[in-house]
């Protein structure tokens, strides 16, 4: 497992954000989150999953939940 590189979908983020697809944008979040946590890269994962976190509760999605698990588990939520 290799870290996102980050560079390569910032285009893709900036047009789902003006496509307003926030649900395929906070999955994509909730992906990298997990990603970077299964390297060890806790701060920079749960940031992440925290962005993502937000879209899905914006948006009621049931990803949420296990959003909220995964940064519960790492202090990040009571």
């Amino acid at each position: 497992m290799s870290i996102p590189d980050f560079e390569k979908y910032n285009q893709l983020v900036l047009d789902l954000f003006e496509k307003e697809k926030f649900e395929e944008l906070a999955c994509l979040y909730l992906e990298w989150g997990k990603r970077l946590l299964a390297l060890g890269k806790s701060d920079e994962g749960c940031f992440f999953l925290t962005q993502g976190y937000v879209l899905a509760l914006e948006h009621g999605m049931k990803e949420a939940v296990e959003i909220y698990e995964i940064l519960k588990n790492h202090e990040r939520e009571d």
